[in-house]
């Protein structure tokens, strides 16, 4: 996961206590714009504006298979991960005067219409994710309604728990850190940490 498109030069790096840090390799290359990265840019920018969001139901009517939805969760959950969102993003939008008896549509009932159990944790973590899981939309559906009424165990049970823990395979996926032009990225399954400055 990146958060633009950008040429970056990689520096692969050896240390041990009483000794100099060592570049063992050096190399440069280009992360390139996919379908992902513009569905988590889109996802982001449409929270809260009801139009989109209204939009992207015709996705659940098309249905797409199983293999699809887990491959979408995945890619898109990820590249969300990495965007650089503003500090005063939520998952509701913008708009913080809307109370939750205001029926509208949320990224949170996309997430879980769709069976999308990656990104719907990733909003949870957010700010307004926990809030959004009160609000119904114009069926009258909450979030939780909605995984219980399609039969999604696993989401419901994300939904409802408080302790709940990270789906599987996520947790072995990076996270990152960011702060001014420099970020730190941790790969938890090789344990690896990444420092990274904008030049």
């Amino acid at each position: 996961g990146h958060d633009c498109c950008e040429t970056v030069k990689v520096a692969l790096c050896a240390s041990r206590e009483g000794h100099p840090v060592l570049v063992v390799a050096e190399e440069t290359f280009q992360f390139v714009q996919d379908e992902a990265y513009d569905a988590a840019q889109f996802l982001a920018t449409c929270a809260g504006n009801q139009q989109a969001l209204n939009f992207t139901r015709f996705l659940d009517r098309s249905r797409p298979p199983a293999a699809d939805v887990d491959f979408l969760d995945e890619k898109v959950a990820l590249a969300f991960r990495h965007l650089k969102l503003p500090a005063e993003w939520n998952v509701l939008g913008a708009d913080q005067s809307l109370t939750e008896n205001i029926p509208r549509e949320t990224l949170m009932h996309f997430a879980v219409r769709l069976g999308l159990l990656r990104l719907t944790w990733f909003l949870l973590q957010q700010p307004g994710g926990r809030g959004a899981l009160s609000i119904h939309n114009n069926e009258g559906a909450t979030p939780v309604s909605l995984a219980l009424e399609r039969g999604y165990q696993k989401l419901h049970q994300l939904l409802t728990e408080e302790e709940a823990r990270e789906p599987d395979s996520w947790s072995t996926l990076s996270h990152t850190v960011h702060s001014g032009d420099y970020s730190v990225k941790h790969h938890r399954g090789l344990d690896v940490y990444m420092l990274t400055a904008e030049a």
